[in-house]
């Protein structure tokens, strides 16, 4: 069993090698050189068409960023803003977050400003949350299918590293034009 596995990875590593080797060998079109000068007829047309920047005017300042205003916050959004800062003392507990439009987030606070808070719901995914735009007080859930779901997730992103490390030397040798 381990030997014909063995003779098929040499068949398909000589295939491959013999693959780059004649697709090294091929010949390469050359492109005509460019002329380097211009005649003055070509200079003139040239002139001609683009404007002549003028280098001693003055350069345009770089934009400046308005501070954006803050809203007064109404004292219901003032009490979300309290119950997010409670419950982002602790990193790794999720909370349910309901939107006016119905949907339901659950996810950990990575972020907490004044005006809103960074709602981490996936992993790699984040989704900044206005204090606006929530209908009720985040609360805390132990969102055991979540972490479930996300662990798997991690998972699978470790098994697809392992299984791409052993194919580093072929990227290697191919990105070389052997």
């Amino acid at each position: 069993m381990s030997s014909s596995v063995t003779i098929r990875a040499l068949f398909v590593l000589t295939l491959f090698f013999l693959v780059a080797n004649a697709r090294a060998q091929s010949q390469i079109e050359e492109i005509d050189s460019l002329p380097i000068s211009l005649s003055a007829d070509q200079f003139q047309s040239l002139q001609q068409l683009s404007p002549v920047a003028n280098h001693d005017a003055v350069q345009p300042r770089a934009r400046r960023r308005l501070p954006r205003p803050v809203l007064p916050l109404t004292p219901e959004e003032i009490s979300y803003r309290d119950a997010v800062q409670k419950l982002g003392i602790h990193r790794n507990r999720f909370i349910h977050c309901e939107l006016p439009n119905g949907k339901v987030r659950t996810g950990v606070i990575t972020e907490i400003r004044d005006d809103g808070f960074m709602l981490k719901d996936g992993i790699f995914i984040s989704q900044w949350v206005p204090y606006t735009d929530l209908k009720a007080a985040p609360r805390p859930v132990l969102a055991v299918g979540t972490r479930i779901g996300q662990g798997f997730k991690w998972a699978g992103v470790g098994l697809g590293v392992a299984l791409l490390i052993p194919l580093f030397p072929l990227l290697f040798i191919v990105g070389d034009g052997c």
